[in-house]
């Protein structure tokens, strides 16, 4: 009897490990693949072909539609790919801080650009002729000259923090470019970066560009939301020609003079900054 006993617990010990183990394993696979679905969605998805320092020393030209860039590659050179007709994605990796001239120039198959670091510099026509790119997404210093020239798919622009200069013609012909975003820090803006660009219906305006911002964008009759990014108050410039569906941001320290403003109220509605998906009460990015 006492050993029937024993045998039963021995065997329901077994079997109770035995699950035990089981669903362990069963917890850590679940583990595991919500780790790796993590991963995953942040790190380029499918088959993805790295260009190498072996592949630029072969003068390789890649083929494949979807590219990033290995480890030792820390700047893309004049030309590198210029007029490359396969790429379609491409991921700038971190450590690369610089793109050369023409880097990307004529890459008309090329939809989308992801941005995985700060870039100090994106260099003159770097990317003109890109027709199919669709978004900008970038923290970048300095713009070059026709940079994004004739990115005619091209929609919307948008800078982080530390965009400092956007040369003449950067975004020239870019028709359907329909917001801009720039931070308060903006310093320097030539007069042609915009060129061309019809169909502008969002955009902010940084502090330095108060008095010619709204000169250089031509498509008063579209714009739609418009942000003022101010330290200060100040009179409407004789340039901003707004139309009654547009709405005009401003930051929320100056909200009431904005509003009683008699020019300024030829905007359809007057509302603060912090009530923007972009910009905090005082102006700078969320």
């Amino acid at each position: 009897m006492k050993k029937n006993m024993l045998f039963v617990a021995v065997s329901a010990l077994g079997f109770s490990l035995l699950f035990g183990l089981s669903s362990c394993s069963e917890s850590s696979k679940k583990e595991n693949k919500v780790t790796v679905q993590k991963d995953e969605a942040e790190e380029p998805a499918g088959d993805i072909f790295f260009y190498t320092s072996k592949h630029r020393s072969d003068k390789y030209v890649p083929t494949e539609e979807k590219m990033g860039f290995g480890s030792q590659i820390q700047s893309i050179n004049t030309e590198e790919f210029m007029d490359n007709k396969s790429l379609k994605e491409v991921w700038i990796a971190p450590q690369i801080k610089h793109i050369a001239n023409y880097a990307f120039a004529g890459c008309t198959s090329l939809e989308k650009v992801h941005f995985q670091g700060e870039m100090p510099v994106i260099n003159d026509e770097a990317f003109k002729g890109c027709s199919a790119l669709k978004n900008l997404r970038v923290d970048v210093y300095t713009i070059g000259l026709n940079s994004f020239q004739d990115c005619t798919s091209l929609e919307t622009a948008r800078f982080g923090e530390h965009i400092y200069w956007i040369r003449d013609g950067a975004f020239g012909n870019c028709s359907k470019l329909k917001s801009i975003i720039m931070a308060i820090t903006m310093s320097k803006l030539e007069d042609g970066a915009f060129e061309g660009c019809t169909s502008i219906e969002e955009f902010s305006i940084p502090n330095d560009f108060k008095n010619r911002m709204f000169g250089l964008v031509p498509s008063a009759s579209k714009w739609k939301k418009v942000y003022l990014l101010s330290t200060e108050y100040y009179a409407m410039p004789k340039n901003c020609t707004p139309q009654k569906g547009c709405t005009l941001y401003v930051p929320d320290a100056f909200l009431a003079k904005f509003q009683a403003d008699e020019n300024w109220s030829q905007f359809g509605a007057i509302e603060p900054l912090s009530k923007s998906k972009y910009f905090t009460a005082e102006g700078f990015l969320k």
